[in-house]
């Protein structure tokens, strides 16, 4: 019963993991793309 415990415990960290690096990866696109649109380098949203 331990072992299963400690393979839960392992399996939870690691998909924690995975997730707080895609919200941060997420965040990071975003903001790049909001500087983008703020320095010129991008058309404004709508604008095609």
């Amino acid at each position: 019963m331990l072992s299963r415990t400690a393979d839960h415990l392992f399996w939870m960290s690691r998909y924690t993991e995975r997730a707080e690096k895609t919200a941060v990866g997420e965040l990071s696109i975003k903001h790049s793309a909001r500087a983008q649109h703020a320095w010129g380098f991008l058309p404004k949203e709508g604008a095609c």
